[in-house]
């Protein structure tokens, strides 16, 4: 009888354990005026993407519990996904905060490509900030006036592109180099006079 006992333990020990996936709920938080919405929401790992055409939650089934990356993307509006580092039980929400996009280039830009410029000249960088098209990175839900982003960008000639505060590698890479050259730059052509007037603090960069 007990080498029945122990066979069957043994058995039951070595066998895969199968799970039936990990559900997280989508959220939205809406700060637009619009009722409805129409976009992607596109899940990294599992290279799946889903058609939304409504503001209501919804649930998506993952095959296990840890580390995904999330996106919504929509022309509607400029949309910023957080989520936990890791999907579990407790921690299973991820929220799609939605904004209107503003359109005079002063305040934060949503979704845009973010262009690499560790590697412009001076003349390139202000050029650029000739053109709008220099702006600094910053990383999670932040609340900042597009009064106080122009005031900045009016004086300095920089603007701010917001992304989500779960970075990727590649991200975090191109946002250090990024805020560096700037930063550099502004250094150079301001001293330090210019950082205390941000209206907020560009990613990787050390505070006063």
């Amino acid at each position: 009888m007990n080498l029945i006992i122990s066979i069957l333990i043994a058995t039951f020990s070595i066998m895969p354990v199968f799970s039936d996936g990990i559900t997280a709920t989508v959220v939205f938080e809406n700060l637009t005026d619009k009722t409805a919405i129409s976009g992607v929401f596109h899940i990294s790992e599992t290279n799946e993407s889903f058609q939304i055409n409504s503001l209501d939650n919804f649930s998506i089934t993952l095959p296990k519990k840890g580390k995904y990356q999330f996106k919504f993307y929509s022309e509607d509006v400029h949309a910023l996904t957080t989520y936990p580092v890791r999907i579990t039980e407790q921690k299973n929400t991820v929220t799609i905060r939605l904004e209107n996009k503003t359109t005079n280039g002063d305040s934060i830009v949503g979704n845009a490509p973010i262009e690499d410029i560790s590697g412009f000249s001076n003349e390139q960088i202000e050029e650029g900030m000739n053109k709008g098209t220099i702006n600094f990175i910053v990383h999670g839900l932040m609340a900042i006036s597009p009064e106080s982003i122009k005031v900045f960008k009016d004086i300095f000639g920089v603007g701010f592109i917001s992304e989500n505060c779960v970075v990727d590698p590649i991200s975090y890479r191109t946002a250090m180099n990024n805020n560096k050259k700037i930063q550099d730059y502004l250094t150079l052509k301001f001293g330090e006079v210019w950082k205390n007037k941000l209206p907020a603090q560009p990613f990787g960069l050390q505070r006063q």
